[in-house]
């Protein structure tokens, strides 16, 4: 790679006039920029390689001239005020171009192989082929103002060649996860098989480092990306936890969620296969002798789209599999499939994902030894000893996921020694402490620890603990409010009574509400509650039977604390 130190300096300066409140009438301030903005680099001929995807492939750097001040120093710059952003393109006047956000007070860049690579294929160059780039810095200095630019360097830079095959889930925090969708022509339609928990959020990035998610204009299930929007929401899966068949048309601009509920078994064996969402495994228990079987797999499947949203409705579609034991894929019609069964006897018949598209048959002798099922409550002890003067069992957290053994609730912390969690009220053996990493906020658990969860400063908080995962996580409790009452969705506060983790709101029914109250902890749509029959369950859709109230005035009462709700005639 050749190194050659590049800099050239625009000719313009950057001198705005703006009006802003000040402490007289009529003052005028000045925003001026201290000097031209100079860019530069480091390299200016790049070759890119595939095997070193997260090396260091070039670095920007520009000088500060170009931060902002105020003729009058006692005034302070509002935030916001100065954005910048890296522009490259393929013409020297930029008319075709991508561009990359920096932070303010940031002035310098580094782009991976990967990442530079990413923006070579959105700029449209090809694998392999030798292109000149060039770069300049772009700053915004309020709205209604023209930006100004900094001097354009000039890059040459040969990429390696994108696979358009594989797209990548992201979690919510848009982390990578380990899931991944294919396209396997490389059309920009990705799809593959998910097991997911209820209203899990998502995002997807594909190969050129494009991030896609819900569009913040066109509705439900419509995808979008920051290339083709101000802003975009994650990706939403219904509400119901189990097997998703997902397409996402980057093209069309669309996604769906095909929900798979069983799967039916005919043929040389019968039966019906469960989805087990924590291994990724369709399994039945079969009784059946060694050798070739012909068996067809189907079901009926909910599909979620555009047309549908989320809940309000849905489409019956056919499901089922083909192809050979060892390569299963996704259509709407089965065919027959032959299958070897090696043993005679009970066998486990499993349904294993090979890749999001491909799935394949296996048999393994015995029967699946069925799991202990969830306590519906988790108790807490320790929790409030400084106020109670004692370890009792009067609070628990109550069951939300029974899969993931998930509990949540309220809680009022006032804790001497830290505090632990039971599965039985009065039954000390059985308990969850603290498992060595964490501190009050949140952490691993261990069963049987000796060692106390430690305790967060006394107050209201929202414990939310996952024992197949040995987890816990506390929210401190600022303001609660409810939404969706009439199917209006703003977020309307509720009152703290004298009750800790009580909280009221007079509230009037006027109209539909079909998707029943949610109730809202820091007006977060993450830690939230829903619920049905007086009980609050944490994450989980409206309360059941609202739209069933009468039009009228009510006492709509919370408490965390006890996992209830009431409505009560005013």
């Amino acid at each position: 790679m050749k190194i050659n130190h590049i800099s050239r300096i625009i000719a313009a300066a950057v001198t705005v006039l703006a009006v802003t409140s000040c402490d007289k009438d009529g003052d005028m301030l000045t925003i001026n920029t201290k000097d031209d903005v100079t860019i530069g680099t480091s390299s200016e001929e790049i070759v890119l390689d595939y095997n070193n995807l997260n090396a260091l492939a070039l670095t920007l750097n520009w000088d500060e001239n170009g931060n902002l001040t105020l003729s009058n120093e006692a005034v302070a710059l509002p935030d916001g005020v100065l954005t910048n952003s890296i522009e490259m393109s393929l013409s020297k006047d930029f008319s075709n171009s991508v561009s990359t956000p920096v932070d303010d007070g940031i002035y310098s860049y580094q782009f991976t192989v990967g990442e530079l690579n990413s923006m070579m294929s959105r700029l449209g160059v090809e694998g392999g082929e030798r292109a000149e780039v060039f770069v300049r810095i772009k700053t915004v200095i309020g709205k209604n103002i023209e930006p100004t630019y900094s001097n354009t360097l000039s890059l040459f830079v040969t990429p390696y060649k994108i696979d358009m095959s594989v797209a990548y889930v992201l979690n919510k925090s848009q982390e990578m996860t380990s899931r991944t969708l294919l396209s396997p022509t490389e059309n920009g339609i990705y799809e593959g098989f998910a097991g997911v928990n209820g209203w899990e959020n998502w995002y997807m990035k594909d190969a050129l480092g494009v991030i896609w998610g819900n569009s913040a204009t066109a509705g439900t299930f419509a995808v979008s990306s920051l290339a083709l929007e101000d802003k975009i929401y994650n990706l939403w899966y219904p509400g119901t936890a189990g097997c998703y068949y997902t397409i996402v048309n980057t093209v069309e601009l669309w996604w769906s969620a095909l929900l798979i509920p069983e799967l039916t078994v005919s043929g040389d064996i019968n039966g019906v296969m469960e989805f087990d969402r924590k291994t990724s495994e369709w399994k039945m228990t079969v009784d059946t002798k060694a050798g070739s079987k012909n068996i067809t797999i189907s079901g009926t499947g909910t599909l979620y789209d555009i047309s549908t949203g989320d809940k309000n409705s849905s489409i019956n579609k056919p499901v089922a599999l083909t192809g050979t034991a060892d390569n299963l894929a996704y259509s709407e019609s089965a065919s027959t499939v032959a299958v070897n069964v090696t043993a005679s006897g009970s066998q486990v018949m499993k349904l294993t994902m090979v890749t999001p598209l491909q799935w394949a048959i296996s048999f393994e002798a015995g029967s699946e030894e069925p799991e202990e099922p969830a306590s519906p409550l988790l108790y807490l002890s320790g929790h409030d000893d400084a106020v109670s003067g004692s370890w009792h069992f009067n609070n628990y957290l109550r069951l939300y996921n029974s899969e993931e053994k998930a509990y949540a609730g309220g809680c009022y912390f006032d804790s001497k020694w830290g505090y632990k969690l039971y599965k039985e009220a009065g039954n000390w053996d059985e308990s969850w402490g603290f498992g060595g990493e964490g501190d009050t906020m949140g952490g691993k658990l261990k069963y049987g620890a000796k060692t106390n969860i430690p305790a967060p400063e006394a107050g209201l908080y929202i414990l939310n603990v996952g024992l197949n995962g040995l987890t816990y996580e506390v929210t401190p409790v600022s303001t609660v409010c409810y939404s969706g009452l009439n199917d209006d969705w703003s977020k309307t506060p509720m009152t703290a009574s004298e009750t800790p983790g009580v909280y009221t709101a007079v509230v009037e029914k006027s109209a539909n509400t079909p998707w029943g109250v949610k109730i809202l902890i820091n007006e977060s749509w993450t830690v939230c509650f829903g619920g049905g029959n007086g009980e609050l369950l944490y994450g989980h859709d409206g309360f059941d039977g609202d739209n069933e109230l009468a039009n009228g005035s009510y006492l709509l009462t919370v408490d965390l604390i006890n996992s209830t709700y009431s409505y009560s005639n005013i």
